[in-house]
C-alpha cells in the first residue's frame, strides 16, 4: 500500500477510536486481510450460548515464526476490519494473529446493544469461546490476549474462565476499575452504565496471575498511567507498565516517522515476551 493511502486509512482509524464513550458497532467491513494480500483463514466460532462469531486467523510470516498466538480483543467501536493493518503488521513479525467480532459487531450474530453500557458481560463469553477454540486448533504455541480499551475489560472479565488456556495479557488503555471509568466518563458529560456490579470486574482483575503488559498513554485522562501503576502495585512482579507519549489508543502511532506504524508497539511486545520466555527457561 502506498503511503498516502495508508495515512488516510490511519486518519480514519484515529477518528473512529478517539474516545466516543459509547459502544458503537459497525456491521460493514471496511477492508479484509485480502486488502493487504495477507494469507488468512476465515472461521465461524460458536459460543456456549449459541452465538456464531466471525473470526480471521492471520498466518505468521514463516521467516519470523515466533510460535505465539495473539488474540485481539478490540475497543468498543467498529469491528475487526478496522484492525487489518495492526494484525498484518503483527503477523509479519511472526505472530499468529486471531481477530474476531463480538456478537452484534461485523458479521457475527445479531445482539441487541444499548450504547450507553460500558461493556457487555456477553462479550467476555465471546472471548472465552475464541480462546477455547484456538487453544484446541493451534497446539504447541503460547497464547495471549491483546486487549485495547474496552477489550481490556473483556480480557480481564473473561480471565477466570480462560486462565488455564492463555499465557499472558497485553493491554493498551487498560481499565483497572470499571466504576472509576464510568465516573470519569460522567464527569466529561457522558452518562454510562455498568452491566453488573463493579465488584465482579474488580475480582476478575485482582485474580490475574499470568504476566501482563500495560501500555499507557501520557495524555489519556480516562485509562491513565497512574491507574496502571496502581494495578502494578496490586498484581506484583507479573505486571509491567510502559508509558508512551500520546493519546488514548495511539500506541501504534508512536515513533511513526522513525519506526513506521506499529514499530514501537512491536518492540514492546517482543521485549515483554522475550522476558516471559527467559523466565520460563529458568523455572
Amino acid at each position: 500500500m502506498n503511503k498516502p493511502v495508508f495515512l488516510l486509512s490511519l486518519l480514519v482509524y484515529i477518528v473512529q477510536f478517539n474516545p466516543i464513550f459509547a459502544i458503537n458497532p459497525d456491521r460493514e467491513y471496511i477492508r479484509t486481510p485480502d486488502s493487504v494480500s495477507w494469507d488468512y483463514e476465515q472461521l465461524t466460532i460458536t459460543t456456549k450460548d449459541h452465538f456464531k462469531l466471525n473470526s480471521w486467523i492471520y498466518k505468521p510470516n514463516q521467516d519470523n515464526e515466533k510460535d505465539t498466538v495473539l488474540i485481539l480483543a478490540y475497543p468498543d467501536a467498529g469491528n475487526m476490519s478496522y484492525f487489518v493493518y495492526h494484525a498484518a503488521i503483527l503477523a509479519n513479525a511472526g505472530y499468529t494473529v486471531v481477530t474476531f467480532d463480538y456478537r452484534g459487531f461485523g458479521k457475527s450474530d445479531d445482539f441487541e446493544i444499548q450504547r450507553d453500557n460500558l461493556y457487555y458481560v456477553e462479550f467476555a463469553r465471546d472471548l472465552e469461546a475464541v480462546v477455547d477454540f484456538i487453544s484446541k486448533k493451534i497446539e504447541g504455541k503460547k497464547i495471549g490476549v491483546l486487549g485495547m480499551s474496552m477489550g481490556t475489560i473483556i480480557a480481564s472479565r473473561a480471565y477466570p474462565m480462560i486462565k488455564s488456556k492463555i499465557d499472558f495479557i497485553i493491554g493498551e488503555g487498560f481499565v483497572s476499575d470499571t466504576s472509576t471509568i464510568v465516573k470519569r466518563y460522567n464527569d466529561l458529560g457522558k452518562q454510562l452504565k455498568l452491566p453488573e456490579e463493579a465488584t465482579h470486574y474488580r475480582n476478575s482483575v485482582n485474580s490475574i496471575e499470568i504476566p501482563i503488559l500495560i501500555l499507557a498513554a501520557s495524555e489519556d485522562t480516562v485509562t491513565t498511567y497512574k491507574d496502571g501503576l496502581e494495578l502494578e502495585g496490586q498484581l506484583g512482579e507479573n505486571c509491567t507498565v510502559v508509558q508512551f507519549e500520546g493519546a488514548h489508543l495511539s500506541g501504534f502511532q508512536v515513533d511513526y516517522d522513525q519506526k513506521g506504524f506499529g514499530g514501537w508497539y512491536l518492540e514492546q511486545i517482543d521485549q515483554f515476551l522475550s522476558l516471559i520466555l527467559s523466565e520460563d527457561l529458568k523455572s
